[in-house]
């Protein structure tokens, strides 16, 4: 059934304007839905930027941690090398007790078998030999100390020499002290009536390698006896 439209002028114009009063309740009404609807997506975003200043904060806390984990980190690395170059150190220093005490012991017996009379050592004797290698490359120094017991007051004269044997360019080679010394002055004469130390630098041929030295000291009285000490180069190469 099609609704009837009064055919009246003023029944018209009343009912347009109750349209019109329906429509302005209509938009009033979607006015307020949509302010409330803002207000709440303004509340979220206002909780949405207080997480953030939260998490914020949190992010700085986590540096702050990170920066004392890592100080902390480098605290216990450089302990950790303090430690050890105290080691190390503390090792350097006990070798060169330990090399001290070795010069020492060796000193006190030469003078016990020098000065002491019941050592009861006669004759010449090498006390000791040793050879030290130089800063210069292929460079070295010897230190000889020849001495006499000490019931013998003598004056003893005569001579040394050595022979170094080893290989230059894959084939044996020898040479003698005069050979090896840099300075051709020094004397490989001695002369004393207790004790006498007996020193020069040596240098060697570029890739010579020493293997065995011989010491030959031969006293100038005929009828002495000839002193003679072989060793390995490595026995009397001081470290």
């Amino acid at each position: 059934m099609l609704p009837h439209k009064c055919p009246q002028p003023y029944h018209q114009k009343k009912a347009r304007r109750q349209q019109e009063r329906h429509s302005l309740f209509v938009v009033l009404l979607l006015f307020v839905l949509f302010f409330i609807a803002g207000r709440a997506t303004l509340k979220s975003v206002d909780e949405y930027e207080l997480e953030n200043a939260n998490l914020a904060a949190l992010i700085e806390q986590l540096k702050l941690d990170n920066r004392a984990l890592l100080k902390q980190q480098d605290f216990i690395q450089n302990s950790h090398k303090i430690d050890l170059q105290a080691k190390q150190e503390s090792r350097r220093a006990l070798t060169k007790l330990h090399d001290e005490l070795a010069d020492i012991k060796e000193k006190l017996a030469f003078y016990q078998r020098v000065v002491a009379p019941e050592t009861l050592v006669k004759g010449l004797y090498v006390d000791s030999f040793e050879i030290k290698a130089l800063r210069s490359e292929g460079g070295y120094r010897y230190q000889l100390v020849l001495a006499q017991g000490a019931s013998q007051k003598k004056l003893l004269k005569g001579r040394y020499d050595m022979l170094v044997r080893g290989e230059l360019a894959g084939k044996a080679q020898q040479f003698s002290l005069k050979e090896l010394l840099i300075d051709s002055k020094p004397s490989i004469n001695y002369s004393f009536r207790y004790y006498q130390l007996l020193s020069a630098e040596l240098t060697f041929p570029s890739g010579f390698v020493p293997t065995h030295i011989k010491l030959t000291v031969k006293p100038s009285k005929k009828g002495r006896v000839v002193l003679e000490l072989e060793k390995a180069w490595s026995e009397v190469l001081r470290k």
